[in-house]
């Protein structure tokens, strides 16, 4: 069956997202030559943290998609594999593209269950960062901890995402502290939830005291200057996070004169936060619902903007996955062989549609793309 005939068929069953779908990144003309506009971004996390869903609220967010898929009715896009709409969890590792701006963000959906490792250190392999994804109702487990040492052993800069704020169980600031706990004083929030009139909720960012309101379930949330009550409620967030910003900038005079009262500009803080975060020494938190859309903006951000260009990353190790299906997970660090040119096939795609897919890597930390070839009719 030819690629006509394979949309034409899409297109006659109905999809999910309307008659012929069209993949945004191929429409904005990305060149996989331009490596400045491109992030290859893994999302790790244990099974149920709620990776999968995150990425379908992005991709709604970001006008990529009609509407969010179901984990329950096998519709999401990046579980198409049947074992894991049999199971109801990612078994595999999957790439779904995602346009910010004039940024291509390549998500890597990895599957959460230690028995999985080997799909998850393929993810890595070819990302330039991780996003860490956290429940708010679950916390986090051994082997997340586990890999957030791994990743900082092959210095891969990280930030995370505490999920799942709709759920009557949700506690923030116990997420929050856990993460500190178990990640180190380097993880600082840089948004904080308000509460709003409607259901869907605010959040605050600390630079720019702005709340970005998405009680009204828009894709474009309402921005609006922060309340005094709220600033007010944010201020030891806000100075926590200009200090661990300062104390990680190049200038020595920052915090001298954040100490003597001097209003620091938000540009510059920007500016010191993005090269904390591609050095691999601070963490932003971002909190999200994906039932709700709270938050769904703000990841896309930081990984379209802040998190390293593809090639600007220290590459991650390479070498054999450690652990498989039926074995206990080797979480052992990785170890980066001699780089000599060319490039690496770090994991095989399986698909309906493009057999023999697969994610590249070239030898110098370039980046991630799913390449095949139409299968013959």
């Amino acid at each position: 069956m030819s690629v006509k005939s394979t949309r034409e068929s899409a297109r006659a069953a109905g999809g999910r997202n309307g008659p012929d779908p069209k993949r945004a990144d191929q429409a904005a003309g990305v060149a996989a030559q331009d490596p400045t506009r491109i992030r290859n971004v893994a999302l790790v996390g244990h099974s149920g943290a709620g990776k999968t869903m995150l990425i379908e609220a992005l991709l709604a967010a970001n006008g990529m998609i009609t509407r969010k898929g179901s984990i329950a009715d096998g519709s999401t896009v990046s579980d198409s594999d049947p074992a894991a709409v049999h199971q109801q969890r990612s078994v595999t590792l999957s790439l779904v593209p995602l346009m910010v701006d004039d940024v291509k963000v390549n998500l890597l959906d990895t599957p959460g269950y230690p028995d999985f490792i080997g799909e998850l250190r393929a993810g890595l392999r070819a990302s330039d960062a991780a996003l860490f994804v956290v429940s708010a109702v679950d916390g986090i487990d051994a082997t997340t901890t586990a890999l957030w040492g791994e990743c900082g052993h092959m210095s891969l800069p990280r930030a995370v995402v505490i999920t799942r704020l709709d759920h009557p169980r949700a506690n923030y600031d116990g997420a929050l502290a856990a993460c500190r706990k178990a990640f180190g004083d380097g993880v600082l929030p840089l948004c904080v939830p308000v509460r709003t009139e409607g259901d869907g909720g605010g959040l605050l960012s600390l630079l720019s005291r702005e709340v970005t309101d998405y009680s009204a379930g828009d894709p474009s949330p309402d921005v609006r200057p922060a309340a005094p009550e709220e600033r007010a409620d944010a201020e030891s967030a806000r100075a926590a996070l200009i200090e661990g910003i300062i104390a990680e900038s190049e200038d020595e005079t920052l915090m001298d004169r954040y100490l003597d009262g001097e209003d620091m500009d938000t540009g510059a803080l920007a500016a010191d936060l993005e090269t904390a975060v591609a050095r691999g020494s601070f963490f932003p938190v971002l909190p999200t619902s994906a039932v709700t859309g709270l938050g769904t903006t703000e990841p896309a951000r930081p990984a379209g903007a802040r998190l390293p260009a593809t090639g600007r990353a220290k590459p991650a190790g390479d070498g054999r996955p450690h652990g498989g299906s039926g074995r206990k997970a080797d979480l052992r660090p990785l170890r980066s062989p001699r780089r000599r040119g060319g490039a690496h096939l770090k994991r095989s795609l399986p698909g309906p549609h493009l057999p023999g897919a697969g994610i590249l890597r070239d030898a110098a930390g370039g980046h991630a793309s799913s390449r095949g070839r139409p299968r013959p009719g």
